[in-house]
């Protein structure tokens, strides 16, 4: 190579390296792990704080702060004892003044904030409104010897009262929050509030699913509750309304959205692709919403660690 060509070249390295400006420098950044010994106590109390509300409706004692404190402090907040505070706070069923127990209040929480997404928070009183209305009918009908009409209101009381003791049942073990979910669907408030057939199957869709259907899905589920003609949606089949609101809560996507709604209730945002799909796969098959709140409480994200 000449030396004219070998100076040419160096020229153009020097130029090149010149132009460079700073902002063009790729840097690397290293995340450091979270130091939990220095997070201050009003962080640790403000967590504590956002799960008794999230969890209990409620905010803690003094008394409650205090311990639960010393919990996370005494495991430098590690997740072992994250989880022994949320677990307490949805299982402990001893006597605690204004809850009865925790796991009476978180039960009861979260009754309340079904309601409050299905049926506008409508209270005990309308639900017994309605079975007195049905009281009254199911007399007349039987002086009469009306037996639709004895039929019609026995349906009504069954319907308000499967969501009325809904929330003990759920406690007990009995049913699983799907079921809940479908006796909020299927009674005579959410009728009223979402008055005929095509308000009825688009709010359903709605708050389970938090979209609308499909054209061919509506078809399919209009003419199984207006019609009583036998279709099949989710991979389930219903010929009635109980049967359609059973099918509803019984779909993957239904879970889905359960997921989707514990991120928006307890983060505020909605979860990402990765993390819907870490979730749903255990959701699915055990139907356990204690797990799924569980971990997301526990993150640091959520307690603004």
């Amino acid at each position: 190579m000449s030396i004219r060509a070998k100076f040419l070249i160096l020229t153009l390295l020097v130029f090149l390296f010149e132009s460079c400006k700073k902002e063009d420098v790729i840097e690397v950044i290293v995340n450091k792990p979270i130091d939990y010994e220095n997070i201050s106590t009003a962080k640790v109390e403000n967590y504590i704080n956002r799960i008794y509300i999230d969890l209990l409706g409620r905010e803690p004692l003094d008394s409650e702060t205090i311990r639960d404190v010393k919990l996370l402090r005494a495991d430098t907040l590690g997740y072992k004892s994250r989880k022994t505070l949320i677990t307490r706070l949805m299982t402990d069923t001893s006597f605690v003044v204004g809850d009865s127990s925790y796991k009476r209040a978180y039960y009861q929480r979260l009754y309340d904030l079904s309601k409050a997404r299905l049926l506008e928070g409508a209270g005990e009183e309308e639900f017994y409104q309605q079975i007195g209305n049905a009281m009254f009918g199911l007399k007349v009908s039987r002086l009469l010897g009306d037996s639709i009409g004895v039929f019609s209101a026995m349906v009504t009381i069954n319907r308000c009262l499967n969501v009325i003791n809904s929330r003990r049942n759920f406690q007990l073990g009995k049913i699983k929050i799907s079921d809940m979910y479908a006796y909020m669907l299927d009674n005579p408030i959410f009728d009223i509030i979402n008055m005929n057939t095509l308000n009825f199957v688009n709010a359903t869709f709605d708050n389970m699913m938090y979209r609308f259907p499909s054209r061919d899905e509506f078809v399919i589920a209009y003419d199984i509750i207006d019609k009583g003609k036998g279709g099949s949606l989710f991979g389930g089949f219903a010929t009635n309304k109980p049967e359609y609101c059973q099918m509803l809560v019984q779909s993957i996507e239904f879970h889905e959205s359960m997921v989707k709604w514990c991120y928006l209730t307890l983060i505020g945002r909605e979860p990402t692709t990765q993390e819907s799909y870490n979730l749903l796969q255990d959701y699915y098959v055990t139907k356990d919403l204690q797990t799924v709140q569980t971990l997301i409480l526990m993150t640091d994200e959520y307690a603004h660690f």
